[in-house]
């Protein structure tokens, strides 16, 4: 058998059932273009940020890029804790807190209001609408599960975080996009603030506490030289007892120095708390567009459609021919049943 005879048998069979080809294409082309309706035009923000650190800090944690984004897994706790910052980005808390936040240009709905209204606005052929949940919590756990299908975070080798946020309007992905990184610089601010306020709190308790002591002993000097105002001062009963307050007064006045020294570095670092967070490439137009052209879907469809179905008609044409020629190969010879004429070979394809 012949490559000539095999082409002439493909296409006589081909042609018989060239109504099954064409409809089977058209209806894959159909298909592809039901499925390119279906998915609604999307827009992809990108934003970069980089942490801000003090040159002053003396602690590692807040002196390095590498323990700010969480690259470096410290091993104990720091006076500065550390986060990873892609867990910070895809938590369900920060999720539902931008979900949360109202936007005075739209009307001062949530976000996550938004959310549904731009849903319902953008919908494919085939979503069904969406309700209104039933209530706020409701609201602010589904549209955080919407948020997280739509951000990505990640690292780059610069040690830079890249933010990206995909959704139907580029309003609303731009209101997200800043919403994500305003959540994350104060989560920033809020953890050194914390840190800070306490630092203050503490030394503010123990300052007022050694006053009071330091007060204590001036009170009881005071009552010692009342009971002894025509006492002989160089007698033991005397001097020893004031002597000994005289000693801890000081003890303690030096430990008040301290205490207020270090409550003064306390309120120094909480005035000082700034954000954390610098945006080197603000999520602003234009944007990736992710548009399923229904023409393109269609001819793919098509075409594709078209070899398919045929393949599938002349596969046991080819695969004979082919264990024809193999077996010609092999032996050098045919069988009785394959050196038929070639007439009777094709008709018998």
């Amino acid at each position: 058998m012949t490559t000539h005879e095999l082409t002439t048998t493909i296409y006589q069979r081909l042609r018989k059932v060239r109504v099954i080809i064409i409809t089977v294409a058209i209806l894959a082309s159909i298909g592809l273009i039901l499925y390119s309706k279906q998915k609604p035009v999307t827009y992809t923000s990108r934003a970069s940020v980089f942490p801000l650190t003090s040159g002053n800090d003396n602690n590692a944690t807040s002196s390095t890029l590498s323990a700010l984004l969480g690259s470096e897994t410290p091993k104990s706790f720091s006076e500065d804790a550390s986060i990873n910052i892609i867990e910070l980005a895809q938590s369900r808390t920060t999720r539902e807190e931008v979900a949360a936040i109202r936007d005075s240009s739209m009307g001062n709905k949530t976000i996550a209001e938004l959310l549904i209204d731009d849903i319902n606005n953008h919908r494919g052929w085939f979503e069904e609408k969406i309700t209104m949940p039933p209530n706020q919590y409701a609201l602010i756990t589904w549209a955080g599960e919407v948020l997280k299908g739509g951000l990505n975070a990640t690292i780059n080798k610069n040690n830079m975080l890249i933010l990206s946020y995909t959704g139907r309007s580029p309003e609303l992905v731009r209101t997200v996009s800043y919403g994500f990184i305003n959540k994350i610089s104060l989560f920033y601010i809020q953890l050194k603030q914390e840190k800070a306020r306490r630092d203050f709190e503490f030394a503010t308790s123990k300052v007022d506490s050694l006053r009071n002591v330091m007060n204590s002993k001036d009170n009881q000097l005071i009552a010692i030289d009342k009971r002894t105002l025509f006492t002989n001062t160089n007698k033991l009963e005397f001097r020893v007892p004031t002597e000994n307050l005289i000693a801890d007064k000081q003890m303690i006045r030096q430990q008040y120095a301290t205490a207020v020294a270090n409550q003064q570095n306390a309120a120094y670092k909480l005035q000082k708390a700034t954000p954390l967070i610098k945006i080197l490439d603000r999520p602003e137009p234009p944007y990736y567009i992710e548009n399923k052209s229904a023409v393109l879907y269609g001819l793919i469809g098509l075409f594709g459609g078209f070899i398919c179905i045929s393949l599938f008609f002349v596969s046991g044409i080819i695969l004979k021919f082919a264990r024809y020629e193999i077996n010609k190969a092999i032996f050098g010879t045919s069988t009785s049943k394959n050196t038929t004429p070639s007439g009777k070979a094709a008709s018998a394809l």
